[in-house]
């Protein structure tokens, strides 16, 4: 048996070693970012255009946009490969930050059939040269709305918005609110060709990421909270092809000077690590990763784009004035004093020969 001194040495040290903190990870700021910005003038007017489909008059709908840049092509082929790249940057920008577009809510799953109307022009460079060159004037395009989505699931979906109460003093605290409200959906595998949304986690709240996603997204925006969609390949997520989750903008603690800055938020897999950083560690099924280690961002997961996302911290989110004393030290305050409380005993026990 061990003597008295040695075994009350041991839990003084036991009791005084949780009050040791751990340094806080750097964090890199960030302007503001938005996929409208990488977006051409002709890509801009197109996702104009279908972002005013909001209400669901038929099952689907036809656009035909009007290109306002005119560029010059060598041939069709690349006067035609540009329209459709075109498309597909606005839809996918389109799809990853506006939720409530019911015609592009398929998009990622069944994509889109783009016919360009290009035509000829001649230059003169010379007095007697004269180039060929080619110039698209329009594309023309039809989405549809998922089957069963009508108007009346539309004001089903606004009214299922209207009751989510988000609370919170600050923008973290709402988003932190958003993710509890998400975290409590019912997953549900998408069959062939299908993919959830915002109607499905809001609605019947059965969904995959890409419904927590979107209904993320909205659910800042009418907190006036800058938060986009990203997709790729979460290794997190063994059900899904498409995996999405969130980026959201806020004003946080950056070694002592207060940025604003974007973070990583997975309602779907990683909703316990909270706004997190790419170095964040995060545990799941008991394992544990950095929040970029498992989250590989491929944007045309969604379209074949030419998208790209905004950096993001290294780091968890820190509030402004750095995390408050008790949050950041009371876990070790309480396992202390728990601790302490042994130790007195022990030494109670001891001075009164009972040890």
């Amino acid at each position: 048996m061990e003597s008295k001194p040695v075994v009350i040495m041991a839990l003084l040290i036991l009791a005084s070693a949780v009050f040791i903190p751990s340094s806080d990870a750097d964090v890199a700021g960030q302007d503001v970012f938005t996929y409208y910005s990488l977006l051409d003038d002709n890509e801009a007017m197109i996702y104009k255009e279908v972002s005013a489909a909001t209400s669901v008059t038929d099952e689907s709908v036809s656009f035909k946009v009007v290109f306002k840049e005119n560029r010059l092509f060598d041939d069709t082929d690349d006067a035609e490969a540009y329209a459709k790249q075109a498309v597909a940057n606005a839809l996918s920008a389109l799809y990853l930050s506006n939720p409530m577009v019911p015609y592009v809510w398929d998009y990622p799953a069944k994509g889109t059939t783009v016919t360009p109307e290009v035509v000829t022009v001649t230059v003169s460079s010379g007095e007697d040269a004269v180039n060929t060159y080619y110039v698209v004037q329009s594309a023309s395009f039809s989405l549809k709305v998922p089957e069963g989505i009508t108007s009346e699931s539309m004001d089903a979906l606004n009214e299922a918005i209207g009751k989510v109460k988000v609370t919170g003093n600050t923008d973290a605290d709402k988003v932190r609110s958003i993710m509890a409200t998400l975290k409590g959906l019912s997953f549900q595998k998408d069959g062939e060709g299908e993919i959830s949304n915002i109607y499905d986690a809001l609605v019947t709240k059965k969904t995959t990421s890409a419904g927590v996603a979107q209904a993320f997204v909205q659910l800042c925006k009418s907190n006036s909270i800058a938060a986009i969609s990203v997709s790729g390949d979460n290794t997190l997520a063994k059900e899904e092809k498409l995996s999405v989750w969130n980026y959201v903008y806020l004003e946080g603690d950056i070694d002592g000077t207060t940025t604003k800055s974007w973070y990583m938020v997975d309602a779907s897999y990683a909703s316990d690590s909270g706004i997190c950083g790419y170095s964040t560690e995060i545990t799941f099924d008991g394992k544990n990763y950095s929040m970029a280690g498992v989250h590989g961002t491929d944007l045309k997961y969604v379209g074949d784009n030419t998208l790209t996302v905004p950096q993001i911290a290294a780091g968890k989110y820190v509030p402004v004035g750095g995390v408050p004393f008790l949050e950041k030290y009371g876990e070790m305050i309480l396992i202390g004093a728990m601790g302490a409380v042994i130790v007195i005993g022990m030494l109670y026990a001891v001075r009164q020969g009972n040890f």
